[in-house]
């Protein structure tokens, strides 16, 4: 497993869009093309068994995500061996990813002093230094990695970055070149030799090289959305939607993959095409504030209610349930959360579930002698969807709604009257029907 932690201070990241991929991981059995920054959750051994076993349980913690408690355990095994260089090592990436440098730095230098053979531990700290921009510093960590074990690729890999982010492409292309003849199934160094190329104007050679990369790796986004780019620079702008295309179906939350796109269907004269991709540019700006709201407040059920929302309006079906279920999880008696689950489960047509949730919402409105119309209203459509005419016109006039859906509920009634033979009946809930929709039975 890999630990991760933030590329915001890097620059490489957002020039003309392109990606590069910077590498932390220990073994090459993930899938190629994944390596993000950050140490192995592996643990190594110490001469300390109670402490090797609190590092594996932080190990165990970090792979689920439980960084707070990952953090207690590592500073236990500290506290039971003050040797114990894994330990720093593994504290170290989850500071770096709650964005605490200082002491990130500090246990990454802890972890280096107790043990100055371990490769991960001076590749790690030089690829923190990158993206922090201390890229001379950086420099200096990654020759002793390479020194300690010459094949190596990561350290390659992320030297190779140093000079990309210094625009020295002639030492980066080297530094990739040396990464691919370790291993030549090492996508991460053709995708950012590519860059390289790029960078440097030789097309010819990235594009060889990102075409190597989406061969080693069909599902590696980088490479769709810098061969992409590298087209447009070429006037390629049918291929260069294609590849735009291709990294949205495998990233599609990342807005700069459709704005790319939009820009190159404007080229090519499609204005609608191009201004879907404006609209889904906005639709993931306000994902993005939802999501941002959320982080701030993570307990409070109102944010996972309209990012639910969001998503359904956006076909994230799935997300938007599990954020539904989320807000109710929260708040079990939310009329609000209730109400919009309700929405939900009528939107995708599950009309006894809809029903299911506004009664529940009725249920907690009553115990606070509150009333709510939307919840009548959307159970009374509910209804009428399932044939339930007397319910779904009860609940219609209970909100006094006057719509055509109301006028469709008395004309189906009507309809259904006349067929049991009760004239007077049908006679008056259709003469209601007309007089809410006249132009029923023209």
């Amino acid at each position: 497993m890999s630990r991760r932690f933030s590329l915001r201070h890097w620059p490489c990241y957002l020039a003309l869009a392109v990606g590069l991929t910077g590498c932390g991981k220990t073994d090459t059995t993930d899938d190629p093309g994944t390596a993000t920054p950050g140490g192995s959750a592996k643990a190594t051994s110490t001469n300390n068994s109670a402490a090797d076993a609190l590092v594996k349980d932080a190990a165990e913690l970090i792979q689920k995500r439980q960084f707070n408690e990952a953090i207690i355990k590592l500073g236990e095994a500290i506290k039971t061996d003050s040797k114990c260089a894994e330990a720093y090592f593994q504290r170290a990436g989850i500071l770096a990813d709650a964005g605490k440098d200082r002491f990130a730095l500090n246990d990454y230098s802890k972890a280096i002093e107790l043990n100055d053979k371990d490769v991960r531990y001076h590749n790690m700290r030089g690829l923190f230094l990158l993206t922090r921009r201390q890229y001379e510093t950086a420099l200096q960590d990654f020759p002793a990695a390479i020194q300690a074990d010459p094949k190596y690729v990561q350290a390659y890999n992320n030297r190779g970055l140093v000079h990309l982010a210094q625009s020295n492409y002639a030492d980066a292309i080297a530094d990739f070149n040396r990464a691919v003849e370790v291993d030549p199934t090492y996508v991460d160094g053709f995708n950012n030799r590519g860059f390289a190329y790029y960078q440097a104007e030789n097309d010819s050679k990235a594009l060889v090289d990102f075409n190597k990369t989406i061969e080693l790796n069909p599902k590696y986004v980088n490479a769709f959305n810098n061969r992409a780019m590298l087209y447009v620079r070429n006037k390629k702008y049918k291929q260069a939607v294609n590849d735009f295309s291709a990294a949205i179906d495998l990233d599609p939350n990342n807005m700069k993959h459709y704005q790319n796109r939009a820009a190159a269907y404007l080229e090519l004269g499609m204005k609608e095409q191009a201004q879907t991709d404006a609209n889904r540019v906005k639709w993931l700006m306000k994902l993005d504030d939802l999501n941002t709201a959320i982080a701030r407040n993570p307990n409070e059920p109102k944010g996972y209610i309209q990012r639910a929302s969001h998503l359904a309006k956006g076909g994230r079906t799935e997300v938007a349930l599990a954020n539904f279920e989320q807000a109710i999880n929260i708040a079990p008696e939310s009329v609000e959360g209730l109400n919009g689950r309700a929405q939900y489960w009528y939107d995708q047509g599950d009309y006894k579930q809809a029903i299911a949730d506004c009664n529940r919402a009725i249920e907690v409105s009553k115990k606070s002698n509150s009333w709510n119309r939307q919840t009548l209203s959307l159970r009374g459509d509910a209804y009428l969807k399932l044939g339930k005419f007397d319910e779904a016109i009860a609940d219609f006039q209970a909100t006094e709604r006057l719509d055509p859906a109301v006028a469709d509920a008395y004309m189906a009634r009507a309809q259904l009257r006349h067929k049991r033979g009760d004239a007077a009946g049908a006679k008056a809930d259709y003469d209601t029907a007309k007089a809410i929709d006249p132009s029923i039975g023209q």
